[in-house]
């Protein structure tokens, strides 16, 4: 059998050639930039050639890292993925799920005790994040993702499609007195990158004059602008499935009967290979049954 080098030698080697840079690699690692340093010099001693070119820009890999590079982070991949393995097979299934928080907050967290219920063999884990997970390397299994199904090397499957319609808090107006709600849509309230676009087709279905009008204000987290909302400071286009119980309780108004499609939807995202998983199936199937039922 052909020697390997040691294992912690091809570690620092593929942080290193996956961040291209010492100091992120050692972050990732947690341990010093000498320290991984250390290591690469010991694997290109050990191979008897360099696997980077040291560079003002960062490492970049030499011919020979160039092939050693994508074996040795399949390689990690798989260990790490027979690791996970053994470790659900030692006890409960664990499920760990990748959520944008205001999908959490305002339409996951409270259907959830109905799943728990059905399946108390499942460890229910929540990683909540705005940032878009990469399932091959990070420990999530699942991703319940907010666009339009596009996101490559992953099974996507839309389970709940939207409409969009404007909403507001009762104090709004109590700002505004005498003023209609329509009256005020320059106060909008945008949490979206397609929130100038998706007003232009609101108010194009609302019959209202097609103009451009800059946001009273601009949150990059949709969580965020519905506190906003919700605290009288604007009206925006609420996403069916967060404003709903919020409507129901009376915290929120619509500002006209008018609603629009939403151009994107929720998607539960996993690897081709989990889909077949147990706790996988089964969260797949009660997530659609409850959007079926929203």
């Amino acid at each position: 059998m052909t020697p390997l080098p040691p294992l912690n030698t091809l570690r620092a080697f593929n942080a290193a050639a996956r961040h291209g840079n010492l100091s992120r690699a050692a972050e990732a690692l947690h341990v010093t930039h000498g320290a991984v340093s250390k290591q690469i010099a010991a694997l290109e001693a050990w191979l008897g050639t360099p696997v980077f070119e040291r560079t003002a820009r960062g490492l970049v890999p030499t011919e020979a890292g160039a092939v050693l590079a994508p074996v040795v982070a399949q390689a990690f991949d798989a260990l790490a993925d027979g690791v996970r393995r053994v470790r659900r097979g030692a006890g409960p299934s664990t499920l760990t799920i990748s959520v944008l928080p205001s999908f959490a907050a305002h339409w996951l967290i409270h259907r959830l005790p109905r799943f728990l219920d059905r399946h108390p063999e499942i460890d229910v884990r929540f990683f909540t994040t705005r940032r878009v997970v990469d399932l091959t390397r990070e420990d999530v299994d699942v991703a319940i993702r907010y666009g339009r199904g596009d996101w490559p090397g992953v099974h996507a499957e839309c389970f709940l499609r939207e409409t969009l319609t404007p909403v507001y808090a009762p104090s709004f107006l109590d700002r505004h007195p005498g003023r209609l709600p329509l009256d005020l849509l320059g106060h909008a309230i945008h949490s979206h990158h397609n929130d100038d676009d998706n007003w232009r087709r609101w108010r194009a279905a609302a019959g209202l004059p097609v103009e451009e009008s800059p946001a009273a204000a601009e949150y990059d987290d949709t969580a965020v602008a519905m506190q906003a909302v919700l605290g009288g400071q604007g009206i925006m286009l609420g996403r069916s499935a967060l404003v709903r119980d919020d409507l129901a309780s009376g915290r929120l108004l619509r500002a006209s009967e008018v609603d629009i499609p939403a151009l994107e939807a929720n998607y539960l995202v996993c690897l081709e290979r989990n889909r077949t998983r147990t706790a996988v199936r089964a969260f797949r199937d009660w997530l659609v049954a409850e959007a079926a039922d929203a």
